[in-house]
């Protein structure tokens, strides 16, 4: 189910969404602006708007998100935003941290969580992002579980 979602600029280092359901949700944007000021000095428009990835790549993001239970919809949306739509990887995941994987927030939240502190460790460099995935043991390194996404949640009126 889609809900049709209009960011306003909120208080302190948020946004907020609503949605048509009366729900606020207020996302992290210090964490958001993290991730498209790395992406606009690592993957500049004067390179092309589209991203470098191939085959193996895709993969292994979207196994990181099988392997921390991203919903279905997520993994199918993130194939092609990443394969078809071709996004910069800075773009697909500030879009992810506003609410683009809300198909099911709770259920995403550890694999966003992990992408985000992966991303953030590799200094917004897609090559070593990718390395990032494939060589470290987010089961054993928890350190992704310091990043806040969601600030918080309301009920507003609907």
């Amino acid at each position: 189910m889609v809900h049709k979602v209009t960011f306003i600029v909120g208080e302190g280092s948020g946004l907020t969404a609503t949605t048509r359901k009366g729900i606020h949700k207020t996302y992290n944007h210090d964490i958001w602006k993290q991730v498209m000021t790395l992406g606009e000095k690592k993957e500049p428009t004067s390179r092309g708007i589209e991203n470098k990835f191939d085959v193996n790549d895709l993969t292994t993001i979207i196994a990181t998100m099988d392997y921390f239970n991203a919903s279905e919809n997520w993994k199918k949306q993130t194939f092609w935003d990443l394969n078809v739509a071709k996004y910069r990887l800075f773009d697909w995941l500030a879009m992810c941290v506003m609410g683009r994987n809300d198909d099911n927030r709770e259920l995403n939240n550890e694999a966003l969580k992990v992408l985000v502190h992966s991303y953030l460790k590799s200094e917004g460099d897609p090559k070593k992002f990718i390395e990032d995935l494939r060589y470290t043991d987010y089961d054993v390194d928890r350190s992704w579980e310091k990043i806040q996404i969601d600030v918080e949640e309301k009920k507003g009126k609907e």
